[in-house]
């Protein structure tokens, strides 16, 4: 990579560099692949790319830089009326920004000083960016600029991972059996409000959400029972929360908890075996997830069958910058 400075010109984004943009990002990901062989990069992975970019610059905000009138990077983003507390919130995704290999922590520092600078003026003090995971130094970049490590996503190939067995049996949810678990589904809710996590959650009915869920096509659920008592489930749909998790070959676990009392006996690793025995038989290539990386048991047990392909990334500004 050089090491010689540039001159770095940072505009507001336009709907014209849309496609150069999508370039940009094209480049970036196949990095990404090389890194971690099994993200799809296929014609409909390219598709869904070009999708998620095309939006943001429509419906999105953001900044482009340019170097000598040649497109250099972009940041775009989707601004919300509350991210991580009662305050406005910028976001961007994974396709959300990119730069050129060469210079890049370079333009991304210039980017990142002008982003923030608009964005608060703007009264956005709220930031999560989903970085590639493989750019290591990139995640430094970041967190030079305050940004702290919050979510992750990861993804496996669809095999079995041999879980041990111990009278426990698992099996396939039809909708008579949601009621099984509704006292598991709200202490799950309730369980992201404890130490270290801190995630409040709205009150909710735990049975009329799984209703709710289980109701959407394509949706899946596993449940662990030991001697007629529920210890655990584990759900799966074909939609997360990045442009890969969309892909037709991924399906996602979006929820999954074994009760506290049952830890450490191998539940969640069978539910998850169970899971991975499905997709195999229904020719589905690839398992993705979603956690917080705030939650330490979730980090260790997904870390532990899963790659992670990216981090996302947090920073909450002082409210009094602005009074």
């Amino acid at each position: 990579m050089s090491k010689d400075r540039i001159n770095i010109v940072i505009r507001e984004s336009e709907m014209a560099f849309c496609e150069e943009a999508t370039s940009l990002f094209k480049q970036v990901y196949a990095e990404a692949v090389q890194a971690l062989e099994i993200l799809p990069s296929d014609e409909q992975m390219m598709q869904l790319i070009s999708e998620s970019i095309t939006e943001l610059f429509r419906h999105g905000t953001g900044i482009l830089a340019f170097s000598d009138d040649h497109l250099v990077g972009f940041m775009l983003a989707w601004k919300v009326s509350e991210l991580f507390g009662p305050v406005k919130g910028i976001f961007s995704p994974m396709t959300g920004h990119a730069a050129r290999k060469e210079n890049r922590h370079e333009i991304y520092a210039r980017m990142l000083e002008y982003g923030l600078e608009t964005w608060v003026k703007q009264g956005c003090l709220s930031f999560a960016t989903s970085v590639m995971a493989y750019d290591k130094e990139l995640i430094d970049e970041f967190f030079t600029y305050g940004y702290g490590l919050r979510c992750i996503d990861a993804i496996r190939l669809s095999e079995p991972i041999h879980a041990p067995t111990s009278g426990i049996i698992i099996f396939k949810a039809e909708k008579d059996d949601l009621n099984d678990i509704a006292q598991l589904h709200k202490d799950h809710h309730e369980y992201y409000k404890n130490s270290p996590i801190f995630m409040p959650r709205l009150p909710e009915d735990a049975l009329a959400d799984l209703y709710e869920w289980f109701s959407h096509q394509n949706h899946h659920l596993w449940i662990a029972k030991r001697d007629g008592k529920s210890l655990g489930y584990i759900r799966i749909q074909p939609e997360g929360e990045t442009a890969v998790s969309c892909h037709s070959q991924i399906m996602n676990v979006t929820g999954a908890y074994v009760s506290e009392d049952c830890r450490s006996q191998g539940v969640a690793s069978m539910l998850l075996n169970e899971v991975q025995n499905w997709l195999s038989e229904q020719g589905i290539r690839c398992c993705g997830v979603d956690y917080e990386a705030i939650n330490p048991a979730a980090y260790r047990f997904w870390n532990r069958y899963f790659t992670p392909y990216t981090y996302s990334v947090t920073r909450r500004i002082d409210e009094r910058i602005i009074k």
